[in-house]
């Protein structure tokens, strides 16, 4: 063995051997952190027009621009046609007003389609003994569980939630209050494995197969929401007629600042992190943008469900599926790196069979 080593070592290849394995392993190792510094790059410039994370605002004129925004904690994001609109938490009450389509709240509004159901397109509001079922429109519709669900609900949160969140949701020091959350949130994460957390006081839950299955997560869900009815309710897209040329500018604008451009996912501060969409369904997708999970901002208000649809297709088949027609897409960070490892190890191959053929015609 050790002859072996010693005559590759004075060998005329072995120098350009080592070097083209070292660049290499240089290559592999840094072609990811690569990608996700391109997608930041890319993304930056709407970034910085948009603020932190959340969209520009528009000036308003005449009378309505004495009347401020309210300070919510959300994004505002100009949409034609239209003043001021304003990123808010969805309203659902028990009452049969509820069923209204009350678009207007202390001087604001949202606009049509954009995940409230006081904006849902009136053949998709559905109501039942004065309490909102179902709004949405053909891009989006979004369903509360029924309420035979409540009572298996009511066990499944005292099984495996109210340790933390305490028995009638309240929240406690390790975890949240759920009141007031709304269906999605609860099915969001209970459906991705976060919740029940595996560490309850850890910096961000972590996504793992999940304990419970589909339906236990809408039981849950349909008893959370029982103590303090509000929206979202659950979504379910329907891609057909997706634009995904649209979603790729929408996800561009507003995802790939933290997620990277590849939906890759990337490390956040103060130790949280943005996670990978490689594995997310189009109801997570979609659930994640009108819900704001962690330091997600929350996209009701200024999406419309067309638009959310847009992305979640987006997500769903070019992120999650993409067309590498000359190979292996290496992370998707482009055709100029792609050719760097082309060219890399087929000419460095090359060179080193050039160098095997000479040592063996000596």
């Amino acid at each position: 063995m050790i002859r072996v080593a010693r005559r590759l070592a004075r060998s005329r290849f072995a120098l350009p051997g080592a070097l083209l394995l070292a660049v290499g392993l240089w290559s592999a190792l840094s072609l990811p952190s690569g990608a996700q510094a391109a997608s930041k790059s890319g993304s930056h410039r709407a970034h910085h027009l948009r603020g932190a994370k959340g969209p520009g605002t528009r000036t308003p004129t005449g009378a309505q621009a004495s009347k401020p925004p309210p300070r919510t904690g959300h994004h505002v994001l100009p949409t034609p046609g239209a003043t001021i609109f304003v990123n808010t938490k969805p309203r659902v009450t028990p009452h049969a007003t509820a069923c209204t389509r009350d678009a207007e709240r202390i001087g604001y509004r949202s606009p049509k389609d954009s995940g409230s159901p006081q904006n849902s397109t009136p053949r998709y509001l559905v109501c039942s003994h004065g309490e909102v079922v179902q709004y949405g429109d053909n891009a989006i519709v979004y369903r509360l569980p029924p309420a035979s669900y409540i009572a298996a609900g009511h066990k499944l949160f005292e099984e495996n939630c109210s340790s933390c969140h305490l028995a009638t949701a309240q929240g406690s020091a390790a975890a949240p209050s759920l009141r007031g959350v709304g269906p999605a949130t609860v099915d969001f994460w209970i459906t991705t494995g976060r919740m029940p957390a595996a560490t309850p006081l850890q910096v961000q839950a972590t996504e793992k197969p999940p304990r419970l299955t589909k339906r236990q997560a809408e039981e849950v869900a349909a008893w959370v929401n029982s103590l303090t009815p509000s929206a979202p309710y659950i979504p379910e897209v329907n891609l057909k007629g997706a634009n995904l040329r649209e979603g790729a500018t929408l996800f561009a604008l507003n995802c790939a600042a933290c997620h990277t451009i590849t939906g890759a996912g990337d490390a956040l501060a103060y130790g949280t992190y943005a996670p990978s969409l490689h594995a997310a369904s189009p109801q997570q997708v979609a659930e994640a943008l009108r819900t704001g999970p962690g330091n997600m901002p929350r996209f009701t208000g200024n999406l419309s469900d067309a638009q959310v649809r847009d992305i979640v297709a987006y997500v769903t088949e070019k992120i999650q599926h993409p067309t590498n027609a000359g190979g292996f897409g290496l992370g998707g960070v482009g055709p100029v790196a792609e050719g760097f490892v082309g060219l890399l190890f087929g000419v460095g191959g090359l060179v080193l069979v050039g160098f095997w053929i000479g040592e063996r015609a000596k």
